[in-house]
């Protein structure tokens, strides 16, 4: 063969090998690829199966016949056993927080008051009127459409319920450092314009007119001593805001919030609504996963 030829044919099959060493070394990071990302999905599916199992492990114990043995929405953390993960779940009373489509403006302006002392309460709160009313005609200082364009905003007020606490903060003036104070004492599932004094906390009870820190302070602990000793609860301490108050004991609304922490390290959060109905059935009014920190969390309220 002619040395020319042979030098040729050297230089193909040495492209030709450096070609099937480049598409098997991208064929092996694809591989690497499908497994990682398999892994993972399998790893989410596992962190959600065991979330999961947990909310309806909390129903049951929520429900439950033996008064020692059932949850209390006290936001004490509860371990369930699980093979592959460590799960905790604390309860909260959902019908104990204010409803941002039902509460009267006095409740709101008293918790903005507490919380963002430095705002202005009756501006946060007509806006927050303004945007679930069905009229256009704004509150004394709060923001209709004109009001929104005015600002820059390229929307107004939906004029309708609100359906989750986080479309506050598409409400005039509430940002996201005012939406982060608020919210742990705001919801959309009570749907009642009161609170429900058996298991509302200092916050929301120091919130209604009336009711001071102290007193709200002094009638907590009146209560978890009655609820402690299986008695009946004296709202002496409430009677000059009852009209703003809820004072029936039986609460069928909590909030679960669960961590679950799989043995290969995955965590997954997250936050749902319950109802509990009659025979221990439920109804999951909400259910959201939260963002992962590795931080300490502050327990909601």
């Amino acid at each position: 063969m002619n040395p020319r030829n042979r030098g040729f044919a050297l230089i193909l099959v040495i492209w030709s090998l450096v070609l099937l060493a480049s598409l098997a070394t991208g064929f092996s990071h694809a591989v690497r690829h499908e497994t990682r990302v398999a892994t993972d999905m399998s790893a989410i599916a596992r962190a959600e199966a065991a979330a999961t199992a947990a909310l309806h492990t909390a129903v049951l114990a929520l429900a439950s016949s033996d008064r020692e043995a059932r949850w209390q929405a006290d936001s004490k953390a509860h371990a369930i056993p699980w093979p592959t993960a460590t799960i905790t779940v604390r309860v909260q009373s959902e019908s104990g927080r204010i409803d941002i489509n039902r509460s009267p403006p006095e409740l709101l302006v008293g918790l903005f008051s507490q919380l963002i002392p430095d705002s202005d309460p009756e501006a946060l709160a007509d806006a927050l009127i303004d945007w679930r009313d069905k009229d256009d005609i704004p509150g004394p200082t709060g923001a209709e459409e004109e009001d929104y364009l005015k600002a820059g905003y390229t929307y107004g007020p939906s004029n309708g319920p609100f359906y989750s606490v986080n479309e506050l903060s598409q409400v005039m003036g509430f940002d996201s450092k005012i939406m982060e104070l608020i919210k742990p004492y705001l919801t959309v599932h009570s749907r009642q314009p009161r609170i429900n004094a058996a298991s509302a906390d200092l916050v929301v009870l120091a919130a209604v007119p009336e009711i001071d820190q102290a007193t709200a302070q002094a009638f907590i602990e009146q209560r978890e001593k009655a609820l402690a000793d299986g008695g009946e609860l004296d709202y002496t301490l409430l009677r000059n805001a009852r009209r703003y108050l809820d004072t029936r004991r039986g609460n069928k609304l909590f909030a679960l919030d669960t961590e679950v922490r799989l043995n290969d390290g995955l965590k997954r959060r997250e936050h749902a609504v319950i109802q509990l109905n009659r025979r221990r059935g439920f109804t999951l009014l909400a259910r959201e996963t939260l963002p992962v920190s590795e931080a300490p969390e502050a327990v909601r309220p």
